[in-house]
């Protein structure tokens, strides 16, 4: 429950202890699989997709469509 709280307390929600995977290095410890999500902020994910080879800095800026206000 330590890691949960630490997990939580970065930043991540949902987190969740996913279940043990059976793996023990010792007779103290035991492999486990959490799960959790963060939010990405929309530059991060821009510049992650561009280095990728999914866009080009330039198209990513282009692709993000620009609404005025009041309209759909």
């Amino acid at each position: 429950m330590d890691f949960l709280a630490l997990l939580m307390k970065v930043g991540f929600h949902r987190a969740a202890l996913a279940r043990y995977t059976g793996f023990k290095s010792s007779p103290y410890t035991e492999g486990a699989l959490f799960y959790g999500e963060r939010l990405v902020d929309a530059r991060v994910a821009e510049a992650i997709a561009a280095q990728a080879g999914q866009l080009a800095p330039e198209a990513a800026q282009a692709s993000r469509a620009e609404c005025a206000p009041g309209s759909t």
